[in-house]
């Protein structure tokens, strides 16, 4: 049988945050039957030592670095025995971003797997958080994984659709993960009246998910809001369906007000409480979108 997920991702330290997403991704890669792939990072841009402290601090961290090593090399080795999965850690020393970004690619990762900072909602949009600057480059897809969450199964898993989506991309992934989870699915439309499309394309996309997906049709559900938030709409509706797994598809583009006040994707990545899985249009080479130099078509006519 062929596998959608074979090589997924995980940026691991020894933070509450990162455990807590290697325990999902463990899960993951169990049902999905895939490699395992710990990346350890001694990020070069973390530390801005005053004049006189270089040489001791780069010494402190060369020596936490190590041992941290040391301990997830070990940690490796036991979740290859316990779990059984071909597990390996990978050490680079570089800026972290771009460390992900490039091991996504040499390691042919379907998804990568990031835990959230539990103070991710209190940076400023200029600032773009760790998941987003990895959505601008990578080709693959990202789950992530809020603090002091850890998922042992996607139960309900929330989609979302938009119109000017291709939903057979979003289809590939999303099919395996609804089957090897046994998935209860919340199709769901966020629009405006204005959006006069949006609803045929939601009919078009839920008819392909059941003629693909090999589940009863009960566990099928479809509902589309009118609403002004998007993002915040959302999130209530996670709560109320007791999601474990939002799946959109990830939107880098943004306005120049969205600069400032981030886009739907940003504030999904900040705000959220359960895992989403951004997915990407593999089909479409990641773009400059600075908003200064890019022509954005805004799928939908509201702020999310």
């Amino acid at each position: 049988m062929k596998r959608n997920i074979k090589n997924i991702l995980i940026p691991i330290d020894l933070s509450d945050a990162k455990i807590n997403a290697l325990n999902t991704a463990i899960q993951m890669a169990k049902r999905h039957k895939s490699n395992l792939h710990l990346l350890h990072i001694k990020d070069i841009g973390t530390h801005y030592p005053g004049m006189g402290q270089v040489a001791k601090v780069t010494t402190m961290m060369d020596e936490v670095w190590e041992k941290d090593k040391v301990f997830l090399e070990k940690l490796a080795t036991s979740i290859m025995k316990s779990h059984n999965l071909n597990c390996s850690l990978h050490s680079v020393a570089g800026n972290r971003p771009a460390v992900i970004v490039k091991h996504s690619a040499l390691l042919q990762a379907d998804i990568t797997v990031l835990g959230i900072d539990p103070n991710i909602s209190e940076q400023t949009y200029l600032n773009d958080s760790l998941p987003y600057k990895v959505l601008q480059e990578t080709a693959g897809h990202l789950l992530t994984v809020p603090a002091g969450k850890s998922v042992s199964r996607f139960k309900k898993i929330i989609l979302l659709a938009f119109s000017q989506e291709n939903p057979i991309n979003k289809l590939r992934i999303s099919k395996s993960i609804i089957d090897k989870n046994d998935a209860e699915v919340a199709m769901i439309a966020l629009f405006n009246k204005k959006d006069n499309n949006l609803l045929n394309s939601i009919r078009e996309f839920s008819g392909k998910l059941k003629s693909r997906l090999r589940m009863i049709e009960s566990a099928l559900s479809q509902q589309s809001i009118d609403t002004l938030n998007g993002t915040k709409d959302l999130i209530t509706l996670s709560k109320k369906e007791d999601a474990q797994l939002i799946i959109v598809e990830a939107d880098i583009k943004r306005t120049l007000k969205e600069f400032f006040f981030g886009n739907f994707t940003q504030k999904m990545i900040r705000n959220t409480e359960v895992p989403v899985l951004f997915v990407k249009d593999l089909t479409v080479k990641a773009e400059n979108t600075n908003p200064l130099n890019v022509h954005y078509e805004n799928k939908m006519q509201f702020g999310f």
